[in-house]
């Protein structure tokens, strides 16, 4: 992770501003519920208004929202994409470079053990899969940390007892990212493996052709292929397997909140200790509470093919150091 993050330093101030502009696209539809609220209990329900000072304070409203989300919501938006994926890309140039200036300083010897295939995709395959990393795991995840901490605070201040309800399903959630996360990793990495050898037979195989057209050997090449091939294919289904598994267990989780803050909210307004606006609020906020945690399941899984592809290539890297290592020893 720290030699990884040494192709990211260079471009803190970038990420900053992006994780900035972020922070004002996902903060702007945290508005929605609290407009929502004050229309139906300041508005509609306000009994000393009449109906044309209701739709006039109603058009108010509706006119700055519209430029808010019209106006000055597209430009953020665009920023944002543009700023993540031009930090993305420079990083995966930088890891390139190096990777294609350190693969020509390595050793014959290295060469004759590995198959070319296996080496292009660890340099386009494998770099290409940790543009996810920062993307993801250095922005989106920050982004939905910060959405998740904004919107806590707004609905403490709605209802303590009903964000208390709202959040009482967070531990359960973290136990079973923490227990999937693990095994995710490893089913990643081996599934990485497999295409890359995958990958380098066919480069080997489809360079060679023309032996295999002359000597007939098509039908043993093909056995050969299609063993690789079943490999790769089991590898993928067991990543499936558990990766489908931990969707399971945490979006469930993820539903039994918004159930229960509904059952609480519904309770507190026949009694007359919550508004209808309010509880219409509270129930909005759940999914920008929500939306984020499955969105940060769907980054672990992709944090785990990143991380897997970063082993993967790092250790080609160090391929160089280690033999360096061993020589100096030798003497």
């Amino acid at each position: 992770m720290k030699r990884y993050m040494a192709f990211v330093k260079p471009y803190w101030k970038e990420i900053f501003v992006t994780i900035f502009i972020g922070i004002l696209k996902f903060g702007i539809p945290l508005l929605m519920p609290l407009v929502m609220m004050y229309v139906i209990d300041d508005i509609i329900f306000a009994e000393a208004m009449t109906q044309d000072e209701k739709t006039s304070l109603l058009l108010k409203i509706m006119a700055v929202m519209f430029v808010i989300f019209v106006v000055l919501r597209p430009p953020i938006e665009y920023y944002r994409q543009y700023f993540a994926q031009w930090i993305g890309n420079k990083v995966l140039y930088d890891i390139r470079d190096q990777l294609f200036t350190h693969i020509q300083k390595l050793s014959l010897r290295f060469y004759s053990n590995r198959k070319v295939g296996e080496i292009i995709s660890r340099v386009i395959h494998d770099v290409e899969q940790t543009k996810n990393f920062v993307m993801t795991g250095l922005m989106n995840i920050w982004l939905d940390l910060i959405t998740i901490v904004i919107a806590i605070i707004i609905m403490l201040n709605l209802n303590v007892w009903l964000t208390l309800v709202a959040i009482s399903m967070f531990p359960f959630y973290g136990f079973s990212v923490k227990y999937f996360y693990a095994r995710l990793r490893h089913l990643t990495r081996v599934r990485s493996q497999a295409l890359a050898e995958v990958q380098g037979h066919l480069h080997e195989r489809v360079q060679g052709m023309s032996v295999i057209r002359s000597f007939a050997l098509e039908d043993h090449e093909q056995k050969q292929f299609s063993k690789r091939n079943s490999h790769f294919l089991n590898r993928a289904l067991d990543h499936t397997k558990w990766n489908a598994k931990t969707f399971a267990v945490v979006n469930t989780i993820t539903d039994i909140a918004p159930l229960l803050v509904i059952f609480v909210a519904g309770y507190f307004v026949i009694n007359g200790t919550l508004e209808v606006g309010a509880m219409t609020a509270f129930v909005l906020y759940m999914e920008r509470l929500y939306g984020p945690l499955r969105r940060l399941v769907n980054s672990s899984t992709t944090l785990t093919q990143s991380i897997a592809s970063m082993d993967r290539y790092l250790s080609l890297l160090m391929k160089n150091m280690i033999s360096k290592m061993s020589r100096m020893q030798s003497f």
